[in-house]
């Protein structure tokens, strides 16, 4: 299984983010599979999406190990797959991903995250960013053309958790772990068999870290009969 680390963005400002962006989930013509993300006070497929979230986190930065299908897709419990994510550097170039999933697999996919870290050379711990950071992204999420996350629903899909342990990070000092996040995400139940297309442009309007992360990716996700 290939594991995807997430990039940091600026070492000085300790700042991971995370876009994920979806463009292409392909279904038939019929869109009604983007009603069905869950909220992020709910749980779905036996996890709230804090829950969710942390388990695609620790598995991205390889402090999980997870089981893969036959698709090398990583999958937990009874099917629920954690969506690979596009390698785009934050700055709004365009990425894209290739994904097989088996017909009945639900999926957990971050949308725009910030992670929290700690040093190793006297620098205090992160804090959290002000959730007004969340409440005011410009973001559009859609499946199949259906809007599923915009900038009216966001905070729907909103969580954030203090990792606890923290995720050790070897190989960026000063940077020790990462120790929280804040992220929009979905779970989202099965798709229908065939081909599906997710878009997302996100972008925060009040800066982070000092800085603004812009995210345009693509998905195409075929789904199996």
């Amino acid at each position: 299984m290939k594991i995807r680390r997430a990039k940091f963005t600026s070492r000085a400002l300790a700042l991971v983010t995370i876009g994920i962006s979806a463009a292409a989930l392909c279904l038939p013509p019929r869109a009604d599979a983007g009603t069905q993300a869950a909220r992020g006070h709910s749980a779905a497929f036996g996890n709230s999406l804090a829950g969710w979230q942390e388990t695609w986190f620790r598995w991205s930065f390889g402090d999980l190990t997870v089981p893969s299908d036959a698709n090398g897709n990583a999958v937990v419990g009874e099917g629920t797959v954690l969506l690979p994510t596009p390698s785009t550097p934050g700055d709004g170039t365009p990425g894209h991903v290739d994904v097989t999933l088996n017909n009945g697999q639900s999926f957990v996919l971050p949308l725009w995250a910030l992670l929290g870290t700690s040093y190793t050379d006297g620098t205090p711990p992160d804090p959290f960013v002000a959730d007004s950071v969340f409440q005011t992204l410009d973001i559009s999420f859609t499946i199949d053309g259906v809007n599923v996350v915009s900038g009216a629903n966001a905070l729907n899909y909103y969580s954030k958790s203090t990792f606890d342990p923290a995720i050790p990070i070897f190989d960026f000092p000063p940077i020790d772990s990462v120790i929280w996040f804040q992220a929009i995400g979905i779970t989202h139940a099965p798709l229908k068999p065939g081909i599906h297309t997710f878009a997302l442009h996100a972008i925060n309007t009040q800066a982070a870290f000092g800085g603004f992360f812009e995210y345009n990716n693509t998905w195409t996700v075929t789904v199996l009969p």
